[in-house]
């Protein structure tokens, strides 16, 4: 793509560009806002100091500038840009709108590493102007950032001071003679490595980038605070000139030999994360895991089964819906009859659209997915929306869509000390992080302990693009993702906190490598594991889990029994408070063949109940969940299923969802009943 790169002269946006070309994209212009007061100001969003050697960045690097004057006026303040008049944000959008309407331009570079605030705004800015946001820092462990910078040739200086363990002294030196201070001070004091607690700014003299170098002739020290402890000051550039780097060479030969990785070097080698990609890792799958779940030749009828819309509300706000469709063949016409339903069932629960938190999305054509987006960004078309998940199953075409969704919103009448706060993690910046999520979606959606998190492929977050490989470099780098969107939401967090997941396949024999690489890295949460038709992007698998902040004080429990000659399997987990039971249930056969035995789902069922709501066997407050997973491969009827909730519905406070599938954990399962109880 062709980029607009946002630059301050520091190090941050200048290592973006660096980053932005070894990604692939070209960088065509620059772009930067001048202090009006041609100062250094309080901005909330742009770096001011070092304004004075922004043009000769620009000849240096040879491209050419623009510029707008902005006042640094922050009106709005808060976790979410609304746009607002003269707020310096808008002087940005002038800015780069002015640049698109000029200069061929696809995407913009940022240099956000932490910042929410900067990050959230620049992304408002360029989804209204329809350019990518590429900020390749994003989440970067900030030590490793640095040394990156520095190996990269990087050569910027230090030139505002304004934190506890940084000096006036340090004023003027060069972020690798610092580097082992910073580090020292970040033991010490917990200093942002990388400044971005805004404890010192930079301005780069050199990079690979620069054909020329940028000398600093004459400079003042200004003193804004001149605390003994932790002064404030700053570099105020009297006069700066350019030196001519020779040999001149062209950039391919400036950047060659650099430790400068591309979208997929930062999948590869990231540390303890780092994994080798093998063009056919196929080949790793053992004989007995293929032979186990072969899924080749399968013959199977699509599934067409009615579901009408089902919902159910807690005390504390939650609010659970399933079996939401419309009834048109056309996917367009499906699609907006099953918001309709949806609009509906909040509004009769006094809730809407801003307040749902989690999508299932189970689909029957993703050729489809276009005409069904289309109608799903016009629903979702606010900020924070809820995470989501999306995959292709054995509906009959007169089917295109079902639905599930959870919602929640604070009840009126909750006390003080009750009151739950709701946190969304929407980043739609390319990133070396984890995939972007640009559209009406967010990664994680948390409600006081639950996290709930958007259903993950093997996307390599740099490019967009599908990791090569196959089934267990795709399984590994979606695992990867789950666990870094957790830590986003707490550091504290990591795959061990999920606590219940359903993983989708494309085969059966993927179910094997899937579960193992699951195992290698907890075995905490139960896992279902089930083969659908399809998933975006042509992926091989997808995890689609929600995670608890108190995981660590689940139990968990394995039960069984026998009805005829099926086998009912109980997986369960439930906290020390029993507030909140998650439970799997498979109901299996030795016989493949065999014919379902109607009463052995009323057992199944009964069972899975009686296990989620033990210990809270006469509380008539608590709401259920469950997701009916059944092959339609096997000899089975689903039809049973409505006539069974229809009737059990009336003692309990129950949504489902049904859903067919190609095949379940092995080929001995028959169904699979996935449930959630919430007091």
């Amino acid at each position: 793509m062709k980029v607009v790169a946002l630059i301050s002269g520091g190090k941050d946006s200048t290592f973006n560009m660096m980053q932005c070309i070894a990604a692939g994209h070209e960088i065509v212009a620059l772009a930067n806002l001048v202090p009006h007061i041609k100062a250094e100001m309080d901005s909330f969003m742009y770096q001011s100091v070092g304004y004075e050697a922004i043009d000769l960045i620009s000849a240096a690097i040879d491209l050419p500038l623009y510029k707008r004057e902005t006042l640094g006026i922050s009106n709005e303040r808060g976790k979410t840009y609304q746009p607002s008049k003269d707020d310096e944000v808008e002087d940005l959008f002038l800015l780069l709108e002015q640049i698109k309407n000029e200069v061929e331009v696809e995407a913009v570079s940022v240099g956000a590493i932490l910042s929410d605030y900067q990050r959230v705004r620049v992304e408002n800015v360029c989804i209204r102007l329809g350019l990518v946001p590429l900020a390749y820092l994003w989440q970067r462990n900030q030590e490793e950032l640095l040394d990156e910078m520095i190996k990269c040739e990087v050569d910027a200086i230090v030139i505002k001071v304004a934190t506890l363990g940084l000096k006036l002294k340090h004023l003027g030196r060069s972020l690798s003679l610092l580097q082992p201070h910073l580090l020292a001070m970040h033991e010490k004091y917990g200093l942002n490595v990388c400044g971005e607690g805004g404890e010192y700014e930079t301005l780069t003299l050199d990079c690979p980038l620069f054909k020329s170098r940028i000398v600093v002739e004459d400079s003042d020290v200004i003193y804004h605070s001149n605390d003994p402890i932790a002064p404030v000051g700053y570099l105020k550039f009297n006069k700066l000139g350019l030196e001519v780097k020779l040999p001149p060479l062209d950039l391919h030969s400036r950047l060659k030999g650099l430790p400068l990785k591309d979208s997929d070097g930062y999948v590869t080698d990231q540390g303890e994360e780092a994994f080798d990609v093998i063009e056919n890792d196929e080949e790793l799958l053992k004989e007995e895991d293929i032979a186990a779940n072969c899924n080749n030749e399968v013959n199977y009828t699509s599934a067409n089964v009615t579901q009408r819309p089902v919902y159910v509300k807690s005390k504390d706000g939650w609010l659970w819906m399933g079996g939401i469709q419309g009834s048109s063949p056309d996917p367009f016409e499906a699609m907006s009859e099953a918001m309709s339903i949806l609009k509906s069932i909040l509004s009769d629960n006094e809730q809407s659209i801003t307040d749902i938190c989690s999508v299932s999305m189970f689909v029957s054509d993703m050729t489809h997915y276009a005409d069904l987006n289309r109608i799903y960004v016009d629903t979702f078309n606010h900020v924070h929306p809820p995470s989501r998940a999306c995959v292709q199953v054995p509906f009959d075409p007169a089917c295109p869509v079902r639905i599930e969704a959870l919602s929640w919103r604070q009840p009126l009448r909750a006390s003080i000390d009750s009151l739950t706060e709701r946190h969304t993690m929407h980043v739609q910046s390319r990133s070396h992080w984890a995939p972007a999520n640009i559209g009406p979606y967010s990664q994680s959606v948390r409600v006081g302990r639950f996290i709930h998190l958007a259903g993950q492929i093997g996307l390599v977050p740099g490019s967009m693009e599908m990791v090569s490989g196959g089934i267990v470099s795709q399984c590994r780098l979606a695992l990867r993702h789950l666990k870094r969107l957790l830590m986003a939401v707490d550091a504290n967090f990591n795959l061990r906190d999920v606590v219940q997941g359903i993983c989708y396949v494309t085969d059966a024999s993927y179910i094997e490598p899937s579960r193992k690489l699951w195992e290698e890295r907890t075995n905490n949460a139960i896992v279902d594991y089930v083969v659908v038709t399809g998933l975006p992007r042509n992926a091989l698998v997808e995890w689609h889990v929600w995670a608890h902040k108190y995981n660590n004080q689940f139990d968990y429990e394995e039960r069984g029994k026998c009805v005829n000659d099926y086998s009912i399997s109980i997986y369960r987990r439930w906290n020390y408070e029993n507030n909140v039971s998650a439970i799997h249930c498979r109901v299996a056969h030795p016989e493949t063949e065999a014919d379902f035995d109607n009463k052995v789902f009323v057992e199944a069922m009964d069972y899975t109940i009686q296990k989620l709501r033990q210990g809270h066997e006469d509380d008539t407050t608590s709401i259920f969940n469950i997701k009916i997973f059944y092959s339609v491969t096997k000899n089975l009827d689903p039809s049973i299923f409505i006539s069974y909730f229809e009737d059990f519905m009336k003692d309990i406070l129950l949504s489902y969802t049904l859903v067919p599938v190609v095949s379940l954990k092995n080929k001995q399962t028959f169904l699979s009943i996935s449930g959630v109880r919430i007091q």
